[in-house]
């Protein structure tokens, strides 16, 4: 089986979830409060991202095509995240923007609006020697609350899908 059969597969259960939980899902309260607290906790850690120069020098990375986005990064998504995406009215991709890139690259970025951990906390080690240690420490404390926040966010999802 081939990853591109295991990403089909993948995705198609993720729509047999959202049509089965759709509703509960969008009219829970407190993941609705949740959801505002992750994209709270993520546009402050963008923020810091954007003020050390560390999103510029991503997105230079992506359309340079030497991207850590890279083909199967998309695995790292589970089923909570995306439907926690699909909440958020995130339109998934029906096809991969990049042959060699992840499923959820665009042309401007990252289509999703919940990212997993490991696309948030991954410093490579070019983008480490141009930040340098105080700035990745900024980094790396900003993205505490949105962690945290994911967690809590998962979490929720887990129990309302097994009612």
């Amino acid at each position: 089986m081939t990853s591109r059969d295991l990403l089909t597969q993948k995705l198609d259960l993720l729509r047999r979830l959202w049509k089965a939980h759709r509703k509960t899902l969008t009219e829970d309260q407190e993941l609705k409060h949740l959801l505002i607290s992750h994209q709270r906790a993520f546009e402050k850690a963008q923020k810091v991202m954007k003020e050390t120069g560390g999103e510029a020098f991503c997105a230079r990375c992506g359309r340079e095509k030497r991207s850590c986005c890279g083909e199967d990064m998309e695995f790292h998504c589970d089923d909570r995240l995306l439907l926690a995406n699909l909440i958020c009215g995130v339109e998934l991709p029906t096809q991969r923007t990049f042959e060699k890139g992840c499923y959820f690259l665009g042309k401007e970025g990252c289509l999703l609006r919940i990212r997993p951990l490991i696309c948030r906390n991954f410093i490579c080690p070019e983008l480490a020697a141009f930040l340098g240690t105080k700035k990745i420490a900024l980094i790396q404390h900003s993205l505490e609350e949105e962690a945290r926040a994911l967690f809590f966010l998962e979490e929720r999802i887990s129990c309302l899908l097994a009612k």
